[in-house]
């Protein structure tokens, strides 16, 4: 026969037990959505509290009270173990990521051909090393540029960026930087697959300057002229180098019109043809056939401030010459509002 009189007490030590496992649990739980994640939900770091009966210790209906105290620890830790640990449950007023969709199926065929891995391996190797030069060249406006671009979103807990060629990730001290105090969700498109390695080591050096801040990545294959997102679908689009060397610059910029929300930005950043030397104009035009061919489809005649005006309504560019970059040197940068 049970003696009643050790029951009790054998139930107290059997809830705690169990609600000092569910704590542990949680902890784990926590710890590893904190890695998943690279953030971890406020409420997954919160220990559940035992609640302090208003009797307890003054006897007459304490034991009672300590048993409802300890339940209400036990149901907290179930709480936790059952609620997201993600970042976004952190942010009370967080979106959702961007739903990636897949592209247009006809502008997908007809501009994401077929590529050479050894060519994009070794195209990547070169813009991984060769460029540093230029993005010194161009900090200053850059860094202008986005906080320009970003500056709209100030307040808000979560901004969605699409970077379209984003390469090696040359920009990644700008999201970065533009972080410190919010979430970004940044979708990186690009044809040239060898360039991931290049851009997660760049994102991850530039993540680790910034403490406040969290960039949330997504590397997706793909083209400016069919991009994988949905209509009005981010708040910022950037190009940065990129819409010398697209197949069909009209359709790219169309494409980065319909997934830009309405208000949204469009940060560009190009080289040009000349527009005030026609000696270095009519060079460009001759050398442009021997860079598509060696610089992945790049090309030196290209107006582009033009394109995008004809396609954006609100358009603040400018045209300026990059002194020591030869036929790279005239340049086009700005910000056009869908």
């Amino acid at each position: 026969m049970v003696n009643r009189s050790i029951v009790p007490s054998l139930h107290r030590s059997i809830i705690q037990s169990r609600a000092a496992s569910l704590q542990r649990a949680r902890a784990a739980m926590g710890e590893l959505s904190g890695w998943y994640s690279r953030a971890t939900c406020a409420h997954s770091r919160r220990a559940p509290s035992r609640v302090r009966a208003s009797g307890e210790g003054k006897g007459g209906n304490g034991a009672r009270e300590r048993a409802n105290a300890n339940r209400e620890s036990r149901r907290a830790a179930l709480v936790s173990l059952t609620s997201c640990a993600c970042a976004l449950c952190a942010r009370k007023d967080a979106r959702a990521d961007v739903a990636l969709r897949a592209p247009a199926k006809e502008a997908s065929e007809r501009y994401d051909v077929k590529r050479d891995a050894n060519v994009d391996a070794r195209f990547s190797r070169a813009m991984a090393t060769t460029m540093r030069g230029f993005e010194r060249a161009v900090v200053e406006r850059k860094t202008t540029l986005f906080q320009r671009a970003l500056s709209a979103y100030d307040g808000t807990r979560e901004i969605s960026i699409c970077d379209v060629g984003a390469g090696t990730m040359p920009n990644a001290e700008f999201y970065a930087e533009a972080s410190r105090g919010r979430a970004i969700d940044l979708i990186c498109v690009d044809p040239n697959d060898s360039m991931r390695s290049y851009a997660e080591e760049n994102l991850q050096k530039a993540r680790s300057r910034v403490s406040s801040g969290e960039v949330n990545a997504r590397f997706v294959h793909g083209v400016s002229e069919a991009l994988p997102l949905p209509d009005s679908s981010v708040d910022c689009v950037v190009s940065t180098l990129v819409l010398c060397s697209v197949i069909d610059q009209g359709a790219a910029l169309r494409e980065i019109h319909r997934v830009l929300k309405p208000g949204g930005k469009f940060l560009f950043l190009e080289h040009v043809l000349s527009e005030t030397d026609p000696k270095l104009a009519e060079l460009q035009k001759k050398l442009t056939p021997l860079q598509v061919a060696v610089a992945d489809g790049c090309r030196l005649d290209r107006r582009t401030l033009q394109a995008i005006r004809n396609e954006f309504a609100v358009v603040d560019g400018e045209y300026y010459e990059l002194d020591g970059f030869w036929v790279i040197s005239p340049q086009v940068s700005g910000i056009a509002i869908a």
